[in-house]
């Protein structure tokens, strides 16, 4: 018998068959380059079979077969032995399944404890502690509110209007800008399930350490009555993780390009903190409707990166006219270094892409021409295998990420 219809006989692939030729559990005879499946390797795979229902190993099965070979299980005390080990193993079995079921009722438990119940939620709109700082991009005059419903201290929907012409909405608590994207220029954003298996547990840990980073460097800036801005809401989430450990009487600026993002990051820090001061803004080119010079502390939770990749721009070029003389810049950037192929393939998956995006200087130089100084910086590290969500990476190359602080000259 041939190995495919021996593995179809056993409903095995043809691969097994040949593994357990390799391991030795089976031998057949070979017939020139194949192999011909006798009965001793029928009756072989059938003792196989019977022993992996009873959840032996693979190893424990190679010794059974073995001492099988070696006795023929040709006298009682062959047989006792054999009956021995089923014994054991079915004793080894229950005390798996008494183990099982404390996990599985452990496990019932922890969800009856995390799942959030409807008392948990409290809904937030814009405070109207916001409203002196909406301004039209163009003019950078006062918007106008229009038919607008309030609950309690918060705006839920309306519409903000210049009379330039400018209009944004006002919908489930958060501003809807225009020109946005039809569909997400990346696959997915972070918060999505799906997308953290495209990303290695590599550059998680290094987005993880970039958090803790974060933290640290933004709990040592005083924050109170500050404004703090972060662009990059839909590619790394940053501030949402650890808001609550901030100061909570700051003003807190989200802008991101999906609303399924905005509207799931809301929840979370309303489940967190329902107190902080969050506005959350819809918008993909970083035109907000924002007063001038009221950004305090920008949180760069590599946006130079994400923005730069879909706009031949740099971001704190367009966001210029937010920031004042004493404005911060808190941020991260990854690179790699001139020689790698990645940076090659970033014009023909991203064409309108910055033609130095990912370049190791393109963060000093651009911050050094729009009036910014680097102050501080720590280099995190580097990933070679970052994920297929990064799909501009090649081999092993180097993904160094470098975070830094930054201020006007």
């Amino acid at each position: 018998m041939k190995i495919g219809a021996f593995a179809k006989l056993f409903s095995v692939s043809t691969d097994t068959v040949r593994y357990y030729i390799e391991l030795g559990l089976l031998l057949p005879d070979k017939k020139n380059t194949q192999y011909q499946m006798n009965q001793m390797c029928l009756d072989d795979m059938t003792f196989i079979t019977e022993l992996k229902q009873y959840h032996f190993s693979l190893q424990e099965i190679q010794q059974l077969i073995s001492y099988r070979r070696v006795t023929n299980f040709s006298d009682h005390e062959d047989i006792d032995y054999y009956n021995n080990l089923l014994m054991e193993k079915k004793n080894q079995l229950i005390k798996e399944r008494e183990n099982i079921s404390k996990a599985i009722l452990s496990i019932e438990k922890a969800v009856r404890i995390s799942t959030p119940t409807v008392k948990d939620e409290s809904v937030t709109g814009i405070s109207l502690s916001f409203v002196h700082l909406l301004h039209c991009p163009k003019c950078r005059i006062p918007l106008t509110l229009k038919d607008v419903m309030i609950k309690e201290v918060y705006i839920q929907s309306g519409s903000l209007a210049c009379s330039c012409g400018y209009e944004a909405a006002i919908e489930d608590g958060m501003i809807i800008t225009a020109n946005l994207y039809e569909t997400s220029p990346y696959p997915s954003y972070y918060y999505d399930k799906e997308t953290i298996k495209e990303i290695s547990p590599g550059m998680i840990n290094i987005f993880e350490k970039s958090n803790a980073w974060f933290q640290r460097t933004l709990q040592q800036t005083e924050l109170k009555n500050k404004v703090v801005v972060e662009t990059n809401v839909d590619a790394v989430v940053s501030l949402p993780k650890y808001i609550d450990a901030l100061d909570t009487r700051a003003f807190y600026v989200f802008s991101g390009y999906s609303h399924a993002m905005l509207k799931k990051m809301k929840k979370r820090i309303e489940r967190m903190n329902h107190k902080i001061n969050a506005l959350y803004i819809l918008n993909t080119d970083l035109n907000l409707p924002l007063k001038a010079n009221c950004i305090d502390v920008f949180v760069d939770s590599f946006t130079t990166n994400d923005f730069s990749l879909l706009n031949p721009h740099f971001p704190i070029q367009v966001l210029k006219d937010y920031f004042h003389s004493a404005s911060t810049i808190v941020g991260g950037y990854s690179y790699y270094e001139s020689s790698a192929k990645s940076l090659k393939n970033i014009s023909a998956i991203y064409p309108n892409s910055h033609d130095c995006i990912l370049h190791q200087n393109y963060l000093k130089d651009q911050l050094a021409i729009n009036g910014f100084q680097i102050t501080q910086q720590e280099h995190l590290g580097a990933c070679t295998d970052p994920g297929i969500f990064f799909d501009y990476h090649t081999g092993n190359e180097k993904l160094h990420s470098l975070m830094y602080v930054a201020r006007m000259k």
